[in-house]
């Protein structure tokens, strides 16, 4: 089980460092690590201890800030790399527990799922566009939850249309691939 978890910590690293690459590669952008685990071990250990709105909302913090040096534009990114996306009849899902506490907490985030076998590889869901209605749980005993965002999924270049060609080629095969 702790491999496992090691390894997927491990992949999740990997995806979160392709984009930070990407986004810093174009001249105007700056990636500064935002999430829970770039702060402080004290803060890290209070969070895991108290479950309130704070703690929750801290728990819950993006990756990244982007922001553009030159026109001021700033987007929150959180990064996930998922190794199956359910793209059958026509639907585009998504086994995702945490994301009502983002759309909660952290409206205007911009999810960047990295995917290692479907082109696109970078889709972006912006959370103001996410419905409760695109969800469904599966009863388990984790409670699955399941996204469809076939209506609201972009490219990664809808968010950054400055990113050269070159880099995503790059990052594409920096992707892990799913075994």
């Amino acid at each position: 089980m702790e491999d496992n978890w090691n390894k997927s910590k491990a992949v999740g690293n990997i995806a979160e460092s392709i984009i930070e690459m990407m986004i810093n590669s174009m001249p105007d952008w700056r990636c500064v690590k935002f999430g829970v685990e770039n702060h402080i071990e004290e803060l890290r250990k209070a969070v895991r201890a108290n479950r309130n709105t704070t703690t929750e909302k801290i728990k819950s913090m993006p990756d990244f800030i982007a922001y553009n040096i030159t026109n001021g534009d700033t987007h929150f990114i959180e990064v996930k790399y998922r190794g199956f996306i359910d793209k059958r009849d026509g639907k585009s899902e998504y086994k995702i527990d945490f994301l009502k506490r983002y759309s909660e907490y952290w409206k205007g985030t911009k999810l960047i799922v990295i995917n290692p076998t479907m082109y696109p590889h970078f889709f972006v869901i912006d959370l103001n566009d996410v419905k409760n209605d695109m969800s469904r749980m599966e009863q388990n005993r984790t409670d699955d939850y399941y996204w469809n965002f076939k209506d609201i999924e972009k490219g990664i270049k809808d968010l950054f249309p400055n990113l050269e060609e070159s880099v995503l080629e790059d990052a594409i095969k920096l992707i892990p691939k799913k075994e």
